[in-house]
């Protein structure tokens, strides 16, 4: 299961920073330091953060259900402030 919910998250932050950079190619900044930095650096984050997860357990178990909880708050406040940010731009 545990390899699942890390494949989901991974997936999630991976189609995050492509359509982050499909920004910057549309805006015309693809040649931007930052927009090689989230198509180089971040998956190879990921890929070794799913890698010491996995084989370490990093996370203890008693700790999961409220480091979720944190997650999940901290993901939706996150969108909430992004997309109210986005409405009153327009």
């Amino acid at each position: 299961m545990q390899g699942l919910e890390l494949f989901l998250m991974s997936a999630g932050v991976l189609v995050g920073v492509a359509y982050v950079a499909t920004q910057f190619a549309r805006n015309g900044a693809s040649d931007h330091p930052v927009g090689r930095l989230l198509l180089g650096v971040i998956p190879a984050a990921i890929a070794v953060g799913l890698i010491l997860i996995d084989r370490l357990d990093v996370v203890p178990d008693d700790m999961e259900q409220p480091i979720w909880l944190v997650a999940v708050v901290l993901v939706s406040v996150g969108l909430l402030l992004a997309t109210s940010y986005r409405l009153a731009r327009r």
